[in-house]
């Protein structure tokens, strides 16, 4: 594969990865991998998705999504139940540790929400303010 492909499959995947939302994008074809990280800074707030166009009767309040972010480099695990996509959350819960060296650092949700997006995998190795949920307040 070419360097100029290469290229533009890159520019591509991070216009989707910008217009989605995702923090990061992982692409893996035969022997090339590469990776697409956008900066977030911890307790960042990420824009919500553009909902589609309603009328003055429809409109929902706006939306506000709290990015819950890792305190350190590790390994994520999940608590049980796994937090999934639209789960509410009445107050304050532990939503996964992030286990550093075999020390246990819990990631709490900090209050109420729903949560709107996941963006890890158990087992999955995190870096030092990855984002790791949303949450919508």
């Amino acid at each position: 594969m070419t360097e100029d492909v290469i290229a533009a499959r890159a520019r591509a995947l991070a216009g989707a990865l910008t217009e989605a939302g995702f923090a990061r994008l992982r692409v893996r074809d035969g022997d090339i991998e590469f990776e697409l990280r956008r900066a977030v800074q911890p307790g960042a707030t990420i824009p919500a998705p553009v909902p589609p166009v309603a009328t003055d009767a429809e409109k929902p309040s706006a939306r506000r999504d709290d990015l819950v972010a890792s305190d350190v480099v590790g390994i994520v695990r999940l608590t049980r139940p796994v937090v999934v996509e639209g789960l509410d959350l009445d107050g304050d819960r532990e939503l996964a540790y992030v286990e550093t060296l075999g020390i246990r650092n819990p990631v709490r949700s900090r209050g109420a929400g729903r949560i709107t997006a996941v963006f890890v995998t158990e087992g999955q190795p995190v870096e030092y303010g990855q984002p790791l949920f949303a949450i919508e307040r």
